[in-house]
């Protein structure tokens, strides 16, 4: 895994906490019972104001030992425990509101920061995933159990690999077995453990698991060299995409990408584009689109735009104007301009075109390519494969300006 990509999403690694005022009122989430409304409510605005946490743990601690399982009570503990960067107390009451309301979205998303910040990456992508589950939809939170995922699986294939250089295999065996349970479609992962208990002798099971390669591609089962195949296969797209390789699998091999498809191409290879200023603006056709968050996420940020209806028109086609556009807009956001002393001029695209400046950015830095005739070909079609490359060479170029 590029260490440059895992210091880059390690940055947002730190607990930060909102103001007090901005902070979630716990009884929104879990109900106080009318008869404690008014005692809890005095709890909540002292919390709010913070002028004496110390009398107010001392008095939430009564309350609490009078009135059994008041779940917001606890949350409140977990909140003040956060505010003292007391991470170990905030766990415990966090977990002690979960023992009692296991679908209560606070203490969830607070455990899952929590075990981010402690390095328990594995641990902090299920608690996102269960988030995600209970309906949270913002952005940040499936980047976040992107991120999650990528530094758990990144650390388990790291040390797999080690121990395999070094002949360690029942070691090597078990940090195959541990990723496979993050990711147990993943078939380089399969393919990799039959060559671990291959070497051990293990054939039964080696067999197995290349006959689960088999299964999960199909396409390649009736070709000798389909687990080598596999094999070759970038783990990096499984850190990025994790239980939606399938869905990188096919968006990588269509023939004409959609806008919605480029939306989700963008907060894969960049998830950072979460943390720019953003502008929400009305989108009207997203009711069946399948990656709205996606979509809505590279409008607010200027990155594509919807259409002066306000529709955005998800399942439409791609044009290399559009593209070229969008990667010259996250070049620039993320502070590329390509190369400017060497500007290519395409035959059938002047100046005095709005899309010229673009063009120029993505055609100088290499992210694509004139035709054989030199024409860009604004209206033409973009291949999946094209895309992809295209972004994966934007990525390429932004790691190596961080080193």
């Amino acid at each position: 895994m590029n260490l440059v990509l895992i210091a880059l999403l390690f940055q947002s690694s730190s607990l930060v906490l909102p103001p007090r005022s901005a902070i979630e009122n716990p009884a929104v989430v879990s109900p106080v019972p009318e008869n404690l409304l008014k005692d809890y409510g005095k709890l909540w605005s002292r919390f709010v104001a913070g002028t004496d946490d110390a009398k107010l743990a001392k008095d939430l601690d009564k309350f609490l030992r009078k009135q059994k399982a008041i779940v917001p009570g606890w949350i409140i503990e977990g909140y003040l425990a956060l505010y003292k960067h007391d991470n170990a107390r905030a766990r415990a009451k966090f977990t002690d509101a979960l023992m009692v309301s296991p679908k209560n979205r606070i203490a969830t998303y607070y455990l899952a920061e929590l075990a981010f910040a402690q390095g328990e990456y594995a641990r902090s992508a299920a608690l996102y995933d269960e988030l995600l589950s209970m309906g949270a939809t913002l952005p940040e939170i499936e980047t976040k159990r992107q991120r999650a995922f990528l530094l758990a699986t990144d650390s388990l294939l790291n040390a797999a690999a080690r121990a395999e250089r070094e002949n360690r295999l029942p070691e090597a065996e078990s940090y195959y077995r541990q990723a496979l349970s993050i990711a147990p479609r993943e078939p380089a992962l399969h393919s990799r453990l039959a060559d671990v208990l291959a070497k051990q002798n293990k054939l039964e099971e080696a067999a197995a698991e290349r006959k689960a390669v088999e299964d999960l591609v199909p396409h390649l089962a009736a070709k000798p060299s389909a687990a080598d195949a596999v094999r070759r296969d970038d783990l990096e797209d499984l850190g990025r995409w994790g239980g939606d390789i399938d869905l990188f699998h096919r968006i990588r091999d269509t023939e004409a990408i959609t806008r919605e498809q480029v939306a989700l191409l963008v907060l894969r290879y960049f998830p950072q584009v979460t943390e720019f200023r953003q502008v929400p603006r009305i989108i009207t056709d997203l009711q069946n689109a399948k990656a709205p968050s996606e979509v809505q996420m590279v409008v607010a940020v200027g990155l594509m735009d919807p259409f002066p209806n306000h529709a955005f028109e998800p399942a439409s086609p791609v044009t290399r104007g559009d593209l070229a556009k969008t990667l010259a807009g996250l070049s620039r956001l993320i502070g590329l301009s390509g190369d400017q002393t060497s500007p290519v001029a395409p035959q059938d695209l002047g100046p005095s075109n709005a899309l010229y400046p673009d063009i120029q950015l993505v055609l100088s830095s290499g992210l694509l390519t004139l035709g054989d005739a030199g024409s860009f070909d604004v209206s033409g079609s973009v291949s999946g494969g094209q895309a992809v490359g295209a972004v994966e060479r934007l990525l390429h170029t932004f790691q190596q300006v961080q080193r």
